[in-house]
């Protein structure tokens, strides 16, 4: 952000002999030299404000999208707690039906809540889905419809889903850093423009005593 200060003469206006002024801030007139010193200072401050605020922000949505991963981490993991450990098979599944009729499978509705998160987090975040869908029609006006999963497509979405965790959780880090490096930036900004603004009130109130003697 560019500030553009101007001088202007006060015609008519001068004190022993020195020409009064008062100033211009991007095209805002009458303003003191304070002021204009003052928000001056502020400019560069604020710009790295919003620039903090910014990443602020790309920090949130990354915890958010590590939180997502991790709850669709943990669906997976739990199907895959659920197949057979004897004797394992790459093609072992878990199917239940999704038409409206529920089996009498004790898990099936925790199946379903596990699926849905899975289907909804991988579809979000752009990862294949380990969950199917088949449909069987049986008659005209009758079909039955019922989802799956299988081993191997639950190890390779789970290996996907944490090296996404992984990319997403040094991308965190590297924002962090970056962020404590804009706060450092804003804190020292504010400092300066503090020093500068004091400077400039003891150089007017100097100014006065000598025209005061």
């Amino acid at each position: 952000m560019t500030t553009l200060i101007q001088t202007n003469k006060i015609d008519g206006l001068s004190i022993y002999g020195v020409q009064m002024v008062d100033y211009s801030m991007d095209g805002v007139s009458g303003k003191d030299f304070g002021t204009v010193t003052a928000l001056a200072c502020f400019v560069s401050t604020a710009a790295i404000e919003l620039e903090a605020t910014a990443y602020a922000d790309i920090l949130r949505a990354r915890q958010q999208k590590l939180n997502d991963l991790a709850d669709t981490n943990e669906c997976i993991r739990n199907f895959i707690s659920k197949l057979p450990t004897s004797s394992p098979e790459s093609d072992d599944r878990i199917i239940w039906r999704t038409d409206g009729y529920i089996e009498e499978i004790v898990d099936t509705q925790q199946y379903m809540s596990w699926a849905d998160k899975i289907k909804t987090m991988t579809s979000r975040y752009g990862l294949s889905c380990p969950v199917k869908t088949e449909e069987l029609q049986v008659m005209y006006n009758v079909k039955f419809t019922w989802d799956y999963v299988r081993r191997d497509d639950l190890e390779n979405a789970r290996a996907n889903v944490e090296y996404a965790m992984d990319v997403e959780n040094n991308d965190l880090q590297q924002d962090m850093i970056a962020m404590q490096g804009l706060i450092g930036k804003r804190d020292n900004s504010f400092n300066t423009a503090a020093k500068i603004i004091k400077k400039v009130g003891g150089t007017g109130d100097s100014m006065i005593r000598t025209i005061g003697q």
